[in-house]
């Protein structure tokens, strides 16, 4: 189940390190320093090729569209941030005569022409919806069809880094928001274009975080635990050498157990079909909620293979053949949601999915299961709110 779960929110770690970081004063960075380690952050006001000439224009003042596709180009493996940015798209295209005297492209084939692997996959393409959720449906299908998604905005062009129901992640090379329709008026989101990379779109890309190597020496380190009812910091000396760390993206699958006898306890919705929580369980008629892949709901009892749920404070009932059982509950290491022995940005990541989730799902179905959020409340007060995202940011960023 994590799979595409996890895949999904890694990208609103973009916006929450920076904003949290920045009022917190810890995980101390700069954007032109992050900028080389994910080009979601690459912004086409960077001092570093904001005065870029384009034609008659600058990246500055007109680069949001090949910073756009940058980032698809990275994305998508045909370059990486090490040697290219959007400085470097635009004086390769500069030089190959591409713009017109407004900065725009003279022609689309010269995406290709700079980057042989990547191309423009379709013309402009009208939404056909005028609703968000239909416009990210529509967004989907391309994704889903392994092409990247660059999107004007009201004349301004973002990268699509994913999508999540009716949310739209995206990158967008002049601000920090990555909601787009929290971002821009719903009517002003007209076009979207398709960019074919040199390897197919398989879900958003994972968080990519470069710890500094440290110098051989003899340290003191503060090392921090956790407990259910606060953070204690000890001080150790030891002997460091040097190293370089980077994080791998993990997942950790919740176990799909098949079972003959259903009994009460937390399922969850381990397909992406939706499966409906019904008011009457005979007649399978009025549908009080509907569980998508991911959701989790507590049995409270079982009837052969129905169950019986409360969601919003009322009755409701779900055929349990369409879910799989999370097993007994468990008691996690505080911090570690994803129980994978770990304590990293793949925690906080479920963290904050979980809070994105409330008020959005009703009283009942959940992201997480009950040890999952227990595991989450880095505070011990019983509550999973912004004061344990924060406590969390503090424990991976020192």
């Amino acid at each position: 189940m994590r799979t595409v779960k996890e895949k999904s929110i890694f990208s609103v770690l973009l916006a929450l390190f920076i904003l949290i970081g920045m009022l917190a004063g810890v995980c101390q960075t700069n954007i032109k320093a992050h900028g080389a380690e994910d080009f979601r952050l690459w912004r086409q006001n960077d001092e570093s090729w904001g005065s870029y000439a384009i034609g008659g224009s600058t990246v500055r003042s007109s680069g949001c569209y090949i910073t756009s596709i940058a980032m698809a180009a990275v994305a998508s493996g045909a370059k990486d941030t090490e040697s290219f940015d959007p400085g470097v798209f635009a004086k390769t295209l500069d030089d190959m005569g591409a713009f017109n005297q407004w900065g725009g492209l003279s022609s689309w084939s010269s995406v290709n022409k700079a980057i042989p692997e990547v191309s423009i996959a379709t013309s402009n393409l009208s939404f056909k919806s005028d609703t968000q959720s239909g416009k990210a449906a529509e967004i989907k299908e391309y994704l889903d069809k392994g092409l990247y998604v660059i999107c004007n905005v009201g004349g301004h062009w973002v990268y699509i880094d994913g999508v999540i129901g009716d949310d739209v992640y995206m990158a967008d090379p002049a601000k920090d928001e990555i909601l787009m329709f929290e971002a821009y008026d719903n009517e002003n989101i007209t076009v979207f274009q398709a960019i074919k990379g040199k390897n197919p779109y398989s879900g958003f890309t994972p968080l990519k975080i470069i710890e500094k190597e440290p110098e051989a020496s003899t340290v003191t380190t503060s090392i921090t635990t956790t407990t259910a009812a606060a953070l204690t910091t000890t001080t150790a000396v030891q002997t460091t050498t040097k190293t370089t760390t980077t994080t791998k993206a993990q997942t950790t699958p919740r176990p799909a157990v098949t079972t003959v006898t259903y009994k009460a306890g937390e399922y969850y919705c381990c397909d992406s079909a939706p499966v409906k929580v019904w008011s009457d369980a005979k007649a399978q008629k009025d549908a009080i909620a509907l569980l998508t892949d991911g959701n989790v709901v507590n049995v409270l009892g079982v009837s052969g293979t129905v169950g019986e749920v409360k969601i919003n404070g009322k009755r409701g009932y779900v055929e349990l053949t369409k879910l799989c059982y999370a097993g007994e509950p468990e008691i996690f290491d505080t911090g570690d949601v994803n129980n994978d022995g770990a304590f990293n940005a793949y925690d906080l990541a479920l963290i904050n999915e979980y809070l994105n989730s409330l008020g959005k799902l009703p009283e009942g179905i959940s992201v997480l299961t009950s040890s999952e959020i227990a595991a989450a409340d880095i505070s011990g007060d019983g509550i999973v709110d912004s004061d344990d995202v924060l406590l969390y940011l503090m424990l991976i960023c020192n």
